[in-house]
Parts: structure tokens; sequence; C-alpha cells
């Protein structure tokens, strides 16, 4: 069947599969394989076992091989695509001939002759495809074949008894008469020792027989008829142990053949199997590692995507550096300004103190010098001669406690008190001068 007319199958049934290039794909794997060599592609509905139909869908219709004891049957199937595959499984029965049955109790075939595998239980859509499912198929049931020849009339009739001890399924009839042994002939090496026979006996019985005649005519004694009796017995017992003989080494060969091609059918089932757990575990590798290559380019996606945000920020804080450097130097160039006015304006006061002091009559105390020129100044005078005074008192404690005369109890105690207020006045002052030089920085 070319890729053409499966495809065309395939265009007749658009709408009825999801994904119809999967279906046509795994069709025609499976049809250039050896082993669907004899599967021909139809459409048909599939019936169902409560009496409801699907539309029709793409049957695999033919036979694939199996080997059962070294001999290659044909096994006729139906493969039913359904309409959810690959996501569920195609749907096979056996559909033996008329001259044909399926076998009761069978494990994989039902009596209505659907299979139910272990592969088509635990199908999956991703891992499991027709070409192996053939392959399982093939496997097991050259191992238990599901179905056996129905027996006919004629067959039955001109069939041999067979003993119940039996057990390699050769039939033997029983043994011929001593006339009949004359004309069987075997073949191969095993008529060596039973020609011999028949040869012994065919000479012994025209003597015999002769001396019968002569003896009959002539009234020969019953001494020579006992002789003749004796001679055909001896032959029949020569000929009957050559054939029993000859028997048993063509039971012997047939056994060892019986075993050799089960060895072979072993070897071939094994290697199947083994071969489709290879496979099962590559494509399960190959899963693996996909998912580890996306989880690889999804974690390069997030690197690159974050490289391009440190980037932007690094460009953010140079342009946000050159502005504070540019800020930088403005204030630079208003501090050097307000220093420049500042040191004119000091040069201004001292001079018209100097004037006002060279009026006076230079006799003013020393309470005199330093002078509050507003409220603020008068606070931080304040502070600064109490931080100096706090200095002063802690230095006498110290020589006190050098001289015994507080203890280490009391000094502490009045260090801690004294240290607290001198770091609230050395705050405090340090806020007056930020506050005062602000105040006359914006004048």
């Amino acid at each position: 069947m070319s890729s053409e007319s499966l495809g065309t199958f395939i265009h007749r049934l658009s709408g009825v599969y999801r994904d119809p290039q999967r279906v046509l794909r795994d069709a025609e794997t499976l049809l250039s394989s050896p082993l669907g060599t004899h599967l021909r592609p139809t459409t048909e509905p599939l019936i169902r076992n409560d009496g409801t139909s699907t539309p029709p869908v793409l049957l695999l219709r033919g036979t694939i091989p199996m080997t059962y004891r070294g001999v290659t049957y044909n096994l006729p199937i139906d493969m039913y695509l359904v309409q959810e595959y690959p996501i569920r499984p195609p749907t096979v029965f056996i559909r033996p001939v008329s001259s044909m049955a399926i076998k009761e109790n069978h494990r994989h075939v039902g009596l209505d002759g659907r299979v139910y595998l272990p592969y088509l239980h635990e199908w999956k859509g991703n891992t499991h495809d027709l070409r192996e499912l053939v392959v399982w198929m093939s496997s097991l049931f050259g191992s238990e074949p599901p179905c056996y020849a129905k027996p006919t009339g004629t067959a039955a009739a001109a069939r041999p008894v067979v003993s119940n001890g039996n057990r390699n399924g050769h039939h033997h009839n029983n043994p011929p008469a001593y006339a009949q042994a004359t004309t069987v002939s075997l073949n191969g090496g095993q008529s060596s020792s039973y020609a011999t026979a028949q040869s012994l006996t065919a000479s012994s019985v025209a003597s015999s027989y002769n001396t019968a005649t002569s003896s009959a005519t002539t009234n020969v004694d019953e001494e020579r008829r006992r002789a003749f009796e004796k001679e055909i017995a001896d032959a029949n017992m020569a000929a009957e142990t050559a054939r029993r003989a000859a028997a048993e080494e063509h039971r012997l060969k047939v056994e060892q053949q019986r075993l050799e091609r089960e060895h072979e059918q072993n070897l071939l089932s094994l290697r199947t199997m083994a071969t489709s757990k290879v496979q099962f575990e590559i494509q399960n590798l190959f899963k693996s590692l996909k998912d580890d290559l996306r989880i690889t380019l999804k974690n390069q996606k997030q690197l690159e995507d974050g490289t391009r945000e440190i980037e932007a920020l690094i460009k953010e804080g140079k342009d946000r550096k050159l502005q504070l450097i540019t800020v930088k130097d403005n204030i630079e160039k208003e501090i050097e300004k307000l220093e420049v006015w500042l040191t004119a304006v000091k040069n201004e006061q001292q001079s018209e103190t100097n004037e006002t002091d060279e009026s006076n009559n230079r006799q003013c105390t020393a309470d005199l010098i330093a002078l509050p020129a507003d409220t603020h100044s008068a606070q931080m005078l304040a502070l600064s001669a109490e931080n100096a005074a706090i200095d002063d008192c802690i230095y006498f404690l110290d020589r006190a406690l050098v001289r015994g005369s507080i203890g280490l109890d009391v000094f502490l105690k009045e260090v801690r008190r004294l240290s607290k207020r001198q770091f609230l006045a050395k705050v405090c002052l340090y806020f007056f001068s930020v506050f005062v030089d602000l105040s006359y920085m914006y004048l």
C-alpha cells in the first residue's frame, strides 16, 4: 500500500482524528515494516459491545506473522484506530477463518476475538506506537497461539489413535501384520536392520511354504510342522524389534528438533522483549534530556533578562552619579561665595567693633566681652558654657576619687548623670550651629 493511498484514506477521514499526521505516520511505519506487509488500510465503523457504533475510522485488516515451534503462521487481525488515537490505544480483534476457532480461556484474547495485552493496558501516546504493538502480538502469540484448527469429519476418521503418553504429538499406527511386514520400507539409517529382518522373513516364509506344501502332499511328520511355526514366530519377533528401534530413533530425533525450535522461539521472544525494553528506556531518556534542555533554556532566558535589568540599573546609577557630582559642584561654589560673604561681614563687624571700643573708656568687665546678638546666640553661649562646666566638674570628680574623698559608686553615678547632660548639651549645640549656618546661607 503506497503512502498516497494511505494519505487518501486519512484525507477521507478528515475531522475524525485530532492528530491526523500522527495517525498517518504510525500507519505508514507499520505498513512499511516486515510485520505489516500483509495489512491493508480501509475505513469501517467500530461496533461496540453495547450495540453502538463509531463513525468510520481507519481499519488495518490483514495478517501478521507469528512463529510457533519453528513454523511461521499468518494470524488474521482487524486493527481499529479509534477517534481518540493516539491518546487511547487501538482496538484489535483476532478474525479467525472458517476452519479455525479461538481458544477458550486464553490469557490475551477473549471469546469475541478482542485482544487484551499489557502493552495496550499501559498505552501512552508519546511512547507507544502500532509497530511495537504488532511486535508484542507476534511474540506473545508465537508462544501461546490464540487459535486452533477445527477438526473435520474426514480428518478425524483418517487420524490415527494417539496414546495418552505421546507428548510429542507424533501418531503411530498399530504394528503391521506379518504379511504386511514384507512391503514396509523405512527412510535413512533406520531401514537397515528392518530390511535385514524383511529379507530373512521373506526367505523363511518361502522355504517354509514349500516345506509345508511338500509335507502336505507327502504327509510330513509333526516335528517339521512345529519347526516351521517356530521359524515364523522368530521372523515376526525380529521384524517387531527392528520396527520398535526405528520408531524410537525417529521419536528421539523429532523430540530433539522440537526442543531446538522451542529454544529458537525463546531466544526470539527474549530478543523482541529486550528490543522493546531498550526502545522504551531510550524514549524515556530522550524525554528526560528534552525536559532538562527546556529547563536550561528557561534559566538562560531568565539570566539574559536579569543581565539586561542590571545593565539598565548600572546606567541609571551612572547618570544619577553625574547629576549628584553636578549638584555637589554647585553647592561647593555656593559655599565659597558664602564664605567670602561671611569674611567680608566679619571684617566689617570687626572694624565697627574696634571703632566702638576705641571710643569707649576701655573699662569693661569679662562678662561684657562676649555678648549674644540674638536669642539663638544666647542659647549657644549657654550650651557652650554648660559643656565646659561639665568637663570641669568631671575633672574634679576624678581628682576627688584619686584622693579618696568619694567612693567609686558615687563617682560613677555622678559621672553618668553629668555625661547625659553633657551629651544633650552637645547635641543641642550641634543643631543650633547647623541652624545658624543655614540661616546665614539663605540670607
